[in-house]
């Protein structure tokens, strides 16, 4: 019997993995793909990431392909844009995970990559993992790190399923180019884009540029999916036309995610189970970015399951002091997110970025909110506040 076995080999469960094993605790770490892999996404992140987690440092040149400095947002109508200097870290997350992966082996943990886990088992003495092919693992506690359908989550009745409200789809490709290419379109500064609530829809686009690729997305709300592939194809175009994207690009490649965008679920501890990352909802509302939030809360769930494993109580209670670090340390984010996200797919996202046009303070607040790089805990009262201020001052210009 393992004390751990994780589910799910992304950021946050490798993560976790790697500190369990740091901690002295035998960890099963179990992904239905095998690595080196692919992943849908845009690939932004904190650059603070490689000082909370110091031990990424030494590889940082292993999956780090540049610093964008510069956000640019456009409105609804696409008359007005917005700029802020905001550096954003830029990765391939196939180079990313992979090094947190073998991080986690290093550590200690024993990988079973390729299998897909079918079923998990709580009862009072231990947890049970069923494989596919008909193999189990079992150990004393469970993590749910397998993303947006979990089946930790789902098995566990902690989420059921998210309603299509509560949901991003996406459509994502990297899209290889030269390097001086991307340099001509994005200048040094990696000139990274958002185009908020395309086609009247509510979601946004994206344009990363990296060292050797341009990575481009669109996410729509689950309801106004449907026409994704078709909205993507728009974008697409419009791009190569506002010469963002080169005319001959590659998008073969394009796949599909899904992303929660409605703030974590209400619980994320059970008997012997804690959920983390995608499976509990810690995504930003506002720009479908989780890799930081994640890996933060894996950090916390390591060592309150190492300390409840040591005192043999691991029952709900004890394990929702996880959940207690977590909201201390960034549930806020998600409230104020949440609200943002109302404010930037309304009819009126339009003013606010007319508002914005005409000061750099708003600019700043906005682009903060929308990079990666950011904590990304948007002060909506101050925008709110700054919006008003700036109303009544153009208002006594008159």
């Amino acid at each position: 019997m393992y004390d751990v076995v994780v589910i799910g080999a992304g950021p946050g469960g490798a993560t976790v993995s790697r500190y369990l094993a740091k901690l002295g605790l035998d960890v099963c770490m179990i992904d239905k793909d095998t690595f080196p892999r692919n992943k849908p996404c845009g690939g932004g992140f904190s650059r603070t990431i490689l000082d909370e987690f110091a031990y990424l440092k030494p590889r940082a040149h292993e999956f780090m392909k540049g610093i964008a400095k510069v956000g640019v947002l456009h409105s609804p109508n696409r008359r007005i844009v917005l700029e802020g200097s905001v550096d954003m870290a830029v990765a391939l997350r196939t180079d990313f995970d992979n090094v947190l992966f073998e991080e986690a082996i290093s550590a200690g943990v024993l990988p079973l990559a390729g299998i897909r886990a079918k079923r998990v088992i709580i009862k009072d003495d231990g947890v049970t993992v069923e494989l596919a092919g008909g193999k189990s693992v079992q150990g004393k506690v469970v993590i749910g790190a397998d993303g947006v359908t979990s089946m930790v989550a789902r098995e566990t009745q902690l989420n059921r399923r998210w309603p299509s409200s509560s949901i991003t789809a996406c459509r994502v490709c990297e899209v290889p180019t030269s390097t001086q290419d991307i340099l001509d379109r994005y200048t040094e500064d990696l000139k990274y884009h958002f185009f908020t609530n395309l086609g009247g829809l509510p979601g946004y686009g994206w344009i990363f540029p990296k060292h050797e690729t341009i990575n481009i997305g669109l996410g729509l709300v689950g309801t106004h999916a449907s026409g994704l592939p078709r909205m993507f194809d728009a974008f697409v175009r419009f791009l190569k036309k506002k010469d963002l994207l080169p005319e001959k690009s590659d998008l073969s490649t394009a796949k599909g995610a899904l992303v929660p965008t409605a703030g974590p679920i209400k619980q994320t501890v059970a008997d012997r189970c804690v959920l983390l990352g995608d499976s509990a909802g810690h995504v930003s509302p506002l720009t479908g970015g989780g890799i930081s939030y994640a890996m933060r809360a894996a950090r916390y769930a390591a060592h309150v399951i190492a300390s409840a494993i040591e005192n043999d109580t691991l029952d709900s209670a004890t394990l929702s002091k996880y959940q207690n670090l977590w909201q201390s340390d960034f549930g806020n984010d998600f409230r104020n997110q949440l609200l943002a996200q109302k404010i930037f797919t309304s009819p009126f996202t339009d003013l606010l970025f007319h508002i914005g046009s005409k000061d750099t303070k708003i600019q700043e607040i906005v682009s903060e909110s929308m990079a990666e790089s950011s904590d990304g805990n948007i002060d909506v009262k101050q925008l709110v506040s700054r919006t008003l201020k700036v109303c009544f001052r153009e208002a006594f210009r008159l």
